[in-house]
């Protein structure tokens, strides 16, 4: 009897150990400058096309000076300003905006909502990025 008792409380243990890992894996938040490109996010990546190292963020920067890539891949640690060749803005209701210089100034590339590119005019001469009404 004793068990019994034994092995139904292990089950009962492993049955919530199993639910708490699902409801752990449907959390949709995402969580800024941890080196993954994830939902609500805008992301810049060191090589075209998405690729090499990516830098998210979740909030506008005013100059990226301070930021490294952090993915894994080429450009791992180095400098975000004037080093991003593609963007990818997971955000469903703004368009990233890069900008050429510092503090919001200067020609621009726009990402829309939900939308992956290469940069033109801010390829490699990225300074800062914010949101704006889509």
């Amino acid at each position: 009897m004793r068990k019994t008792a034994l092995l139904a409380s292990f089950a009962a243990a492993a049955l919530a150990a199993t639910a708490f890992t699902g409801v752990a894996a449907a959390d949709t938040t995402s969580t800024a400058r941890n080196g993954k490109c994830e939902n609500l996010e805008f992301c810049l990546y060191y090589n075209s096309t998405l690729g090499g190292s990516v830098s998210d963020f979740d909030r506008k920067v005013s100059n990226f000076a301070p930021y490294v890539f952090k993915g894994p891949g080429a450009g791992r640690g180095q400098s975000v300003k004037n080093n991003a060749a593609s963007a990818c803005n997971r955000m469903g209701r703004y368009t990233a905006r890069i900008y050429y210089n510092s503090g919001y100034k200067g020609p621009h590339d726009d990402i829309p909502p939900k939308a992956c590119r290469n940069l033109s005019v801010t390829y490699n001469d990225n300074a800062s990025w914010k949101w704006v009404l889509s």
